[in-house]
């Protein structure tokens, strides 16, 4: 019935349309067998009512925006799948916001968010999170952030202790006997970036060799670049860890492109513990973020803070999976 609406609905059942709404929107107003019968007398129409419409009508809704910077990237790919899952049992919609890194549209989804009446949001930024905006929006009191949020601690945020799986990586490859580690980057932005970087350069002074970035850019040709420096090198490292495991792939796949092997001439490892680690040729080592974790964790987050106000930082704990990217060093 292309003319189907809730007035429809009331007068095949007999009610008002006040009726109606109610019994979609406030079941606990109506009594049980008059609601029985609207649901009856809608499902023989098919009727339903929109979630839009229903989140006008009562200024609160069940919509989660999760707003993230790339979904081409298995890292947010894997985020979203887990988050959907938990929102379904918690009795949320997820929506997949994309800003492919623009700032602007951020904002336009955080006006989108009020409009809807969203009760909070995820946010998994490409940069530092703006928090100026968040407040400028109202939504400071409504967000939780999966990155470390630097000066604001009135931010709810989960992350991954990116120096711990710096030191993992470190020690993993320092006990098959590597004393020449070079790092690529490849992304940038984010505090959970630097943190790795800044782990890396301090952590491998201490070890007492020098550190080697082979290249710190942010941008989709970073891995290509890196292997490229490697092939020039007259005395290149014998192990590189990439500051996540697309950046891994990508030296991997440019190092066999200029004849070397992984990791029979040289180890690499990543960062994020992504499902196509394992399927990836050679099988990635890598640090696992536990991803499903930090989308379960934001959500209770957020769901503590509209409860009573409370603000937590959770920083979990990644783990070390080794997989057959690494070896010793060639002899």
């Amino acid at each position: 019935m292309a003319d189907l609406s809730i007035d429809v609905v009331a007068k095949a059942a007999g009610v008002h349309r006040s009726t109606v709404s109610r019994a979609f929107s406030r079941p606990e107003a109506v009594k049980s067998e008059t609601r029985e019968h609207i649901l009856k007398v809608a499902e023989g129409l098919g009727y339903t009512m929109s979630p839009l419409a229903q989140a006008l009508r009562t200024k609160t809704s069940t919509f989660v925006p999760l707003i993230v910077p790339d979904i081409t990237n298995p890292f947010f790919a894997e985020l979203a799948k887990t988050m959907t899952q938990a929102a379904d049992e918690r009795g949320y919609q997820l929506l997949l916001c994309v800003t492919n890194g623009d700032p602007a549209k951020t904002e336009g989804y955080f006006t989108a968010m009020q409009a809807m009446y969203a009760p909070f949001g995820i946010v998994a930024p490409s940069t530092k999170v703006d928090t100026d905006a968040l407040k400028r929006f109202d939504f400071g009191h409504r967000v939780v952030v999966i990155d470390r949020v630097e000066g604001d601690s009135s931010v709810p945020t989960v992350t991954v202790d990116s120096r711990r799986g710096i030191v993992l990586a470190l020690e993993h490859l320092r006990s098959l006997g590597h004393t020449s580690i070079g790092y690529v980057s490849g992304i940038s932005g984010t505090h959970t970036a630097q943190d790795r970087m800044d782990a890396y350069l301090e952590l491998s002074a201490e070890g007492s060799s020098t550190p080697l970035v082979l290249d710190s850019g942010s941008d989709p040709d970073a891995g290509a670049r890196a292997a490229k420096h490697f092939l020039e090198m007259e005395n290149p490292p014998t192990a590189i860890i990439a500051a996540n495991d697309m950046v891994a792939f990508a030296v991997i796949s440019a190092l066999g492109q200029g004849g070397i092997r992984v990791p029979e001439d040289v180890s690499v490892m990543g960062f994020d513990g992504l499902a196509l680690g394992s399927r990836f040729n050679p099988p990635l080592t890598t640090v696992r973020q536990p991803i499903a974790d930090m989308g379960n964790i934001a959500i209770e987050l957020a769901e503590k803070q509209n409860l009573n106000g409370s603000v937590d930082h959770v920083v979990l704990e990644p783990e070390l999976l080794v997989r057959a990217s690494t070896s010793g060093p060639r002899k």
